[in-house]
């Protein structure tokens, strides 16, 4: 349910950057049925991405959908935006694939215990055992293998004595 591939170097880029100075709820839509008792068995499924960028500060949209169902029967469902708004630090321009990069890691690193809140208190108002959201776990993005560099043990050499050739030699 809740992992992700970052970049942490180019999130971190744009986080030493900014300061979080908000975050809103900006949409929710929420039933369930009440007639099915049970444990719930839950899906989550999020989306963080820029939302707003200007010179001084950062828009993050993050858009959560929780489904749950009992046995087969999905019982509970929940949609909710967040919007994260960030001051930026410094005028030299943030990179767009560093901005995609911290939407997704950061968005979601500040939103997730909101949704953990929203979700734990929604369900027990539904009348089901309150959902508690797990920790998200956030995974190294595999970087491009680097071309590797040749010793000079593994570049042809010249025989002794001699001059390598120019372009004159030629």
């Amino acid at each position: 349910m809740g992992e992700k591939l970052i970049d942490f170097a180019a999130a971190g880029r744009v986080a030493n950057r900014v300061e979080l100075k908000d975050v809103r709820v900006v949409d929710v839509t929420a039933k369930c049925n009440p007639k099915v008792r049970g444990t719930l068995e839950p899906t989550l499924n999020l989306d963080c991405r820029v939302a707003n960028r200007e010179s001084d500060t950062i828009e993050i949209a993050c858009d959560y959908r929780f489904t749950a169902k009992i046995a087969e029967s999905e019982v509970a469902e929940a949609v909710i935006k967040y919007i994260l708004l960030y001051d930026v630090r410094g005028s030299e321009p943030i990179v767009d694939e560093d901005l995609a990069e911290f939407a997704v890691g950061n968005g979601t690193l500040n939103s997730w215990p909101f949704v953990r809140e929203f979700l734990h208190t929604l369900t027990s108002r539904m009348g089901y055992p309150p959902y508690t959201l797990p920790l998200f776990h956030f995974k190294p993005k595999p970087q491009p293998k680097k071309e590797a560099v040749k010793t000079p043990a593994e570049t042809p050499s010249t025989p002794a004595g001699s001059n390598p050739p120019t372009s004159q030699d030629a």
